[in-house]
């Protein structure tokens, strides 16, 4: 019998990599099948099985005796385990105190974290605001209106008070956090930082389950919760079509061209929505339908251009 060629071959962590992610994705494995795939001797990924069987892993044979699955048990402990260290690495973006307060729980679940991950999310620190985060989850979650004061970056002198608002959600849009709230008939997203002296009132109200929806499908910060969502259909060069089959837009449908283009449409509440998307991936995108929001676009960029 001829000798396996190690060019090209899977190493033998690799291959116990694979197995592992494989069986604990759901998979069931055959001893054949695989090597088969990978062009090995049956022999080696009978050695793989052995090893792995023999570690802490929770590889065992599945009920036909001829494959492989892993215990459900330690699929759960190794998913959960996962996300504690992914939960980690995410909190450590968020700011000081949040992380040190976020640390105590997650170490509640697992004593030691040695996280293979490194995330770069960009969310603003709040350390300095946990306590008001935690006044407006409570507000949120009795549905009681709230009294506050309130700066806008525009206004940087003059600080109005709220009355009789009703929170609805704390929500974060490209790094920064917002409170998304209802203030006599209009939905204000008050930037979290600038709330001051926040009390809770004794009055209750009842939450629009529509605008959570529509706030669930949001794309940015830019979405108005009163408005009915309409279709923008964008058409992207072959360059910007990865991005949105890697990262989708809530909701989009992306149907490919012939030509190598793609056309993506998305549902949006305001024109802002996507208008901040083009800014983004200019010249590789722009709006085909409606016609008259390109147009617009284009005066915007027009305007923009003439004044440099």
């Amino acid at each position: 019998m001829k000798k396996e060629k190690r060019k090209d071959k899977l190493l033998q962590h690799q291959r116990h990599s694979i197995i592992l992610e494989r069986l604990q994705n759901g998979e069931t494995l055959s001893i054949a099948e695989l090597a088969r795939e990978w062009g090995i001797l049956t022999k080696t990924v009978q050695r793989d099985f052995r090893k792995l069987m023999e570690g802490s892993y929770g590889v065992i044979r599945a009920e036909d005796g001829k494959r492989f699955t892993i215990a459900k048990n330690i699929s759960t402990s190794k998913s959960a385990e996962t996300a504690i260290k992914m939960l980690d690495s995410l909190s450590s973006q968020i700011g000081g105190e949040f992380y040190t307060k976020a640390q105590t729980a997650l170490h509640k679940l697992q004593k030691y974290i040695e996280s293979p991950f490194y995330t770069r999310i960009d969310v603003e620190s709040i350390s300095d605001k946990l306590d008001l985060v935690e006044d407006l989850e409570y507000a949120i979650a009795k549905q009681k209106m709230l009294t506050f004061k309130y700066k806008k970056w525009y206004k940087p002198r003059e600080i109005k008070t709220y009355e009789n608002v009703q929170p609805y959600k704390i929500i974060i849009f490209d790094g920064f956090w917002y409170l998304l709230s209802k203030y006599k008939e209009h939905y204000i997203k008050f930037y979290l930082k600038e709330i001051r002296d926040l009390h809770i009132l004794d009055k209750t109200f009842e939450k629009d389950e529509r605008v959570l929806d529509r706030m669930q499908k949001a794309i940015n910060i830019y979405f108005e919760p009163k408005n009915e969502p309409f279709d923008v259909t964008l058409l992207l060069d072959h360059n910007a079509i990865v991005y949105f089959e890697r990262k989708p837009i809530k909701g989009q449908y992306l149907k490919k061209n012939l030509d190598g283009t793609a056309e993506l449409t998305i549902s949006v509440t305001h024109e802002e929505e996507v208008f901040y998307i083009l800014k983004r991936w200019l010249p590789q995108i722009r709006i085909i339908e409606p016609e008259s929001l390109q147009e617009k676009f284009e005066s915007i960029l027009q305007d923009y251009l003439s004044n440099t």
